[in-house]
């Protein structure tokens, strides 16, 4: 009786056991079941944010990418402008898309102009809730995903050096060569000579399919050069200066030479006298310090000074660079603040310098007339000239008066007409590619000494000129990419 006692009191042990084992298990499994169902649904979420995201993505390179590369700048909106949806059979779709216009709010509290755009595009896309215990099980859950872009209307200012045509009228190569440093954006729609070892520290690009090479010698190119770019327009006339100008001054059909002198913290001079005189301070009017605003002379005029404030002045003649011009401020030898990269220190002036014609280095003595450098070398008030200035020839060159051409009626000093260096701080757009410095008389003009204002690379001068392509759309450049809070 006794085992039998124990024999029953242990089956009724194996049998709690039994339960508990089996409770276990059974929830073990429902346990199992439901991580399971989770990550089911992770999954499927997981894949349907990224079909949402690339799906947003979608939207703002068809939609908001292609509109902006499509418009004519003047055509570009003011404000906000929203544009189609489209649905993807079997994913899903994309809407909201739309571009808006960035504000920038300049010194003085005016509203300048700003190149920069913003498009955004919403990707919706949905999986099938299989998550247990959810009350919406077997239902479809919708996900949305936001995808920003930035994107900024290039203009000539964002080139350092920018051309149409590399050689002369007489089918002269002008080359780069071994003294030439640039630091900014270079490009040309014709073909780039290259001789000896000249420095690229920007990116170089060319509407062609290969450089022109002489003598090559060690070319230093920071960034990979770039081929068969789409080439940029040159319009025949500054319309965004001239529509913007306040004022514009009459030359009375040619007959008179303006004449604009920067006085720094004075504003500006204006005199006019007859072509064929002496110049004369016949002064025509007196501007106070220009703040974000546009100057346009219907014909030639010649500019000196120092200046202070923003402008783009533009003209329908020649432009001649009778003296340095040099913002208040910047150093008095060499016209150049902040340093060689990308920092330009607190300088809060800003010109453009725009003819439809040539911009033209006078032959003066402040400039360096009858081999200045080489005579007064230690008096820079004898050779050289300064230029703080983005600046655009849109008829022909950059280039400088009486270049000791046989033809040429000036004959300078023989060996050597140099006349110093051409200090630049800005930036160079032309036509066609001038000369600065000849061997005619061994030697005659200037050396380069030019550096990038990188200001430009963001914010370029007042109403200065759009680059297009040839069908007369905006180019821009993609400052970010990004993507909005997730919606949950």
């Amino acid at each position: 009786m006794f085992k039998k006692y124990d024999l029953g009191k242990d089956d009724g042990n194996v049998l709690i056991i039994s339960v508990v084992i089996v409770a276990l298990l059974i929830a073990t499994g429902m346990g199992y079941m439901q991580w399971s169902s989770d990550e089911r649904w992770d999954s499927a979420y997981e894949e349907a944010t990224v079909q949402a995201y690339f799906l947003a993505q979608m939207g703002v390179i068809e939609q908001g990418l292609q509109y902006l590369r499509t418009r004519e700048p003047s055509d570009l909106p003011q404000g906000t402008v929203l544009l189609p949806s489209k649905v993807v059979p079997d994913v899903g779709q994309y809407h909201s898309t739309k571009v808006s216009r960035v504000v920038s709010l300049g010194s003085g509290s005016v509203f300048q102009r700003s190149d920069t755009y913003d498009v955004y595009s919403t990707g919706k896309t949905s999986f099938v809730d299989h998550q247990l215990g959810n009350r919406k099980y077997g239902q479809k859950k919708y996900v949305e995903r936001t995808a920003t872009m930035r994107a900024r209307l290039r203009s000539f200012a964002n080139y350092m050096y920018l051309t149409n045509y590399e050689v002369t009228q007489f089918n002269e190569i002008i080359w780069f060569w071994t003294p030439d440093t640039l630091y900014g954006r270079t490009h040309s729609n014709d073909f780039i000579g290259l001789k000896y070892s000249p420095t690229f520290y920007g990116p170089i690009s060319t509407s062609q399919d290969r450089f022109r090479y002489n003598a090559v010698g060690e070319v230093h190119f920071e960034y990979p050069p770039q081929f068969n770019v789409p080439p940029v327009y040159f319009p025949t006339t500054a319309t965004s200066i001239r529509a913007n100008a306040r004022p514009t001054i009459s030359s009375h059909n040619g007959a008179f030479m303006t004449w604009i002198e920067f006085l720094g913290g004075d504003g500006i001079e204006v005199y006019q006298y007859r072509l064929g005189t002496p110049p004369r301070d016949s002064s025509i009017m007196h501007l106070p310090v220009p703040n974000w605003q546009a100057i346009f002379v219907d014909g030639q005029v010649e500019v000196e000074g120092v200046f202070q404030g923003t402008l783009t002045l533009g003209s329908a003649g020649d432009m001649w660079l009778i003296d340095n011009i040099r913002y208040e401020g910047a150093d008095a030898q060499t016209g150049w603040f902040g340093d060689m990269t990308v920092t330009e220190g607190n300088m809060p002036h800003m010109l453009g310098l725009v003819s439809e014609k040539n911009i033209i280095i006078r032959n003066n003595y402040v400039n360096g007339r009858e081999n200045g450098y080489r005579q007064f070398p230690g008096n820079h008030q004898r050779h050289s000239i300064i230029i703080n200035a983005g600046m655009v020839a849109l008829g022909e060159s950059f280039t400088f008066e009486h270049q000791n051409d046989e033809w040429d009626a000036y004959q300078g000093p023989d060996p050597y007409d140099e006349r110093g260096y051409i200090y630049l701080k800005g930036a160079v757009t032309q036509w066609r590619r001038g000369y600065v410095h000849r061997s005619n008389h061994v030697g005659t003009g200037y050396g380069k000494s030019y550096n990038y204002d990188f200001r430009f690379d963001r914010r370029p001068p007042p109403f200065y000129l759009e680059a297009m392509d040839e069908n007369g759309h905006g180019l821009f450049d993609i400052i970010s990419w990004g993507e909005q809070a997730p919606h949950k």
